[in-house]
């Protein structure tokens, strides 16, 4: 495994992530800046637990979010993402919208340290309904929410108006 280490927290843990084959990797390929809004959020940052949820309200506008409420007058479909076995909802039509909050989940491997297994850019959010680290709160936040419809590439052969969850 790579890792790219992105910081050392005040605590002593290294931070970093794998560029090459983790979901936070993929995502910070397409939005390499975040990789210092990571760093930036470490500073001064104390780390505990097997797993953490972090979200950060930077205090100006960092980019732009993917994940949106919607209404009943959205149009919604349901899809597996490119990779992924688990359904996502998007709506059609919709726009990624300005977010000062970054959320970053980190996992403690086996050395001690951290590694950022995912992290984007807007509120910390559950994961998808079916996911193994799915909530008692992912089906009730994501019949509210969804992805901007070109958010993701999809595996076209799954795409259903049909709730999977």
């Amino acid at each position: 495994m790579y890792k790219h280490i992105i910081a050392e927290t005040t605590d002593s843990y290294s931070v970093y992530v794998n560029l090459i084959d983790s979901e936070a990797g993929h995502y910070l390929s397409r939005q390499p800046y975040i990789i210092n809004l990571i760093k930036e959020v470490m500073v001064g940052t104390k780390l505990s637990g097997s797993r953490v949820a972090i979200e950060r309200d930077m205090g100006r506008v960092i980019g732009n979010t993917d994940i949106i409420d919607t209404t009943d007058k959205d149009s919604i479909f349901y899809a597996q993402p490119v990779k992924k076995k688990v359904f996502s909802r998007y709506a059609k039509n919709r726009y990624p919208s300005p977010s000062n909050c970054i959320s970053i989940i980190l996992i403690k491997d086996a050395d001690g340290d951290y590694e950022v297994a995912n992290t984007w850019i807007g509120p910390m959010s559950p994961p998808f309904p079916g996911d193994e680290l799915a909530t008692a709160k992912s089906a009730s936040y994501w019949s509210n929410h969804a992805l901007v419809q070109d958010a993701q590439m999809v595996q076209s052969r799954t795409i259903t108006k049909v709730c999977p969850y």
